[in-house]
């Protein structure tokens, strides 16, 4: 690796390879399409990988969390990305719903794990002991292991990973159906709420998955975001200048509070029931744990300390921050690529004897019971089918959105900074390209796809390394601009944007 590393960074045609790789963020898996323009001049154009598990590619992931932050922030405060300020005085409620306990497992909540009694030592009917004196820290590996694997209810655990979507979708339906009656309570129209809602899927360190979601009430005919033509009427003139309704403006205050949503949260949760068929014929009930957190949000974000938790006082700024950072893990951390695995795969890979437990439980499923035989193709998600990140159409601005702004700001760029680099020669393995012209519409070109990644490990590294630098950077340079405010105003600007 060290001879590749040295051989790219000598090379006549490393600057030009480092314009490319720049180009793309530093991206460590990027991708090359080929296409011929009007001319049929050869043209290659990189792309970004747009992955967000950070051990993939550290560059896409860290723009990834900050997208997140940037439409969680939006869809929680307003007053960027076209949504109105409006939106931060309505009912918002950050809520977490976890899953049922299927059995002891080690945990790192600061205290001692599972302490002793003094008269006798609990064990269970195999012989194990169910304490442990020791206080975990968050890093342990021996954190979120069953203290009895015969005793760990694995089929639970699989069953719940699996059916999680239809958990959520019928939560959604019960807290729709809780805000209409408690409507119908104060004497109000059940349609004129609307529920909106962003929410971020975390693996527990026991490997089961649960939910983070920010859950908020708009009125019915409220714009969410401003210019969003889908909120008028279709026979309106120039497109949909005339609104449908003068209902729902900036003094719209809501008849449900925000204490009121969190317990209508709870309760739904709480009463949320599916049935579904298991090995052998025998029916299991899945339900959401009995930890389920729903804490209102305070629109005040200068009035929190930046160190405190993100549970102590929660501001759209703690909030965005809080859910940004989960959504660049993956099943890296238990030993498991992002690639999909084979059933003959399980017994080789290097996991714990839990995670491993959870994949043979998952390969006999789908062996055995039929309405389940599609779980086998994703052993590589430990049994979750679902995504990462989910909200509901009105929530904020989109992920494509975003994308999309950032789009038309680099080729602005391009426009007032024009680099044309010619024909390379990289080195002896690689073909004559050509960078796309400035003065050339990539939309007007077929592109084609080539390769994705880099040739060699030496070259990733070189990359991978300098992703982590700019990250780390960028970093320092946002803790020191927080430093540089709280002293010219003595003010904290409250929590960090991911």
């Amino acid at each position: 690796m060290i001879a590749q590393i040295v051989r790219r960074a000598s090379s006549p045609g490393f600057e030009t390879w480092w314009r490319r790789v720049e180009s793309v963020g530093c991206c460590a898996h990027p991708i090359q399409l080929v296409g011929a323009g009007s001319v049929g001049r050869r043209q290659v154009a990189w792309t970004r990988c747009n992955n967000r598990r950070a051990t993939v590619c550290p560059s896409c992931s860290d723009l990834y969390a900050r997208d997140t932050w940037q439409l969680v922030h939006a869809g929680a405060a307003g007053g960027h990305h076209n949504v109105p300020n409006e939106v931060a005085a309505r009912p918002q409620v950050f809520a977490t719903l976890t899953a049922p306990g299927y059995g002891a497992v080690h945990n790192a909540s600061g205290a001692r794990c599972h302490p002793s009694s003094k008269r006798s030592v609990g064990r269970c009917v195999h012989g194990n002991t169910l304490q442990c004196n020791v206080t975990h820290s968050i890093g342990d590996p021996i954190v979120g292991q069953p203290l009895c694997s015969q005793c760990y209810d694995y089929l639970g655990h699989v069953l719940f990973t699996w059916h999680l979507p239809e958990l959520w979708r019928r939560f959604t339906i019960a807290l729709r159906r809780a805000v209409a009656a408690q409507l119908r309570a104060l004497g109000m129209d059940r349609g004129s709420v609307r529920v909106s809602f962003v929410k971020v899927v975390e693996l527990q360190a026991r490997a089961i998955p649960h939910i983070h979601a920010l859950i908020r009430l708009d009125p019915l005919t409220a714009p969410t975001t401003q210019g969003d033509q889908s909120y008028h009427g279709p026979a309106a003139t120039r497109g949909g200048g005339e609104s449908r309704s003068g209902t729902g403006g900036s003094g719209w205050v809501s008849p449900i509070t925000a204490g009121e949503l969190s317990a209508l949260i709870q309760g739904a949760a709480r009463q949320i029931r599916v049935d579904v068929l298991a090995d052998g014929g025998e029916v299991r009930e899945l339900r959401f744990g009995t930890q389920i957190d729903a804490q209102p949000l305070s629109g005040d974000a200068k009035a929190e300390p930046v160190d405190t938790a993100p549970t102590a006082r929660l501001s759209p700024r703690r909030v965005a921050a809080y859910l940004a950072k989960y959504v660049t893990k993956s099943l890296q951390d238990f030993g498991i690529t992002a690639r999909r695995l084979s059933i003959e795969a399980i017994t080789t890979l290097d996991v714990t004897e839990h995670v491993r437990a959870v994949l043979t439980t998952i390969a006999e499923l789908a062996e055995r019971v039929e309405p389940m035989a599609g779980i086998g193709r994703w052993l590589h998600t430990l049994g979750y089918r679902g995504h990462i990140t989910t909200k509901s159409r009105r929530y904020s601005t989109t992920m494509g959105a975003l994308r999309a702004a950032r789009a038309a700001w680099t080729r602005r760029q391009s426009a007032k900074h024009p680099e044309r680099q010619g024909d390379t020669r990289a080195d002896g393995r690689y073909p004559p390209v050509t960078d796309v012209p400035a003065d050339l519409d990539a939309d007007d070109v077929l592109w084609k796809f080539d390769h994705a990644g880099h040739t060699s490990a030496g070259e990733r590294t070189l990359v991978y390394s300098a992703a982590l630098q700019r990250i780390h950077t960028r970093r320092i340079g946002l803790v020191e601009a927080r430093c540089q405010v709280r002293d010219q105003h003595g003010d904290p600007p409250g929590g960090h944007d991911g």
